[in-house]
């Protein structure tokens, strides 16, 4: 049950703040995925993910954030 509200909570708070994340042209992606031992949501970026922190918290109502950097898919 837990599980469920920390999923559900990641969800609400990855579209509160989606948009604004994206507006960061170094943003390719935002997932919600384990982020240690809870459910948290996975920025990707194409380069230097310490940029952003200044702008996007750890955390955000005890849902952890992960700036990570990731190679940038192209579909085929």
């Amino acid at each position: 049950m837990a599980a469920r509200v920390g999923l559900e909570k990641a969800k609400h708070i990855k579209k509160q703040h989606q948009a604004d994340w994206l507006r960061h042209g170094n943003v390719v992606s935002i997932g919600i995925a384990a982020v240690g031992k809870k459910t948290g949501i996975i920025i990707g970026v194409k380069n230097n993910p310490d940029a952003l922190r200044d702008k996007i918290p750890e955390n955000i109502d005890g849902v952890p954030i992960l700036i990570k950097t990731i190679r940038e898919l192209r579909a085929l």
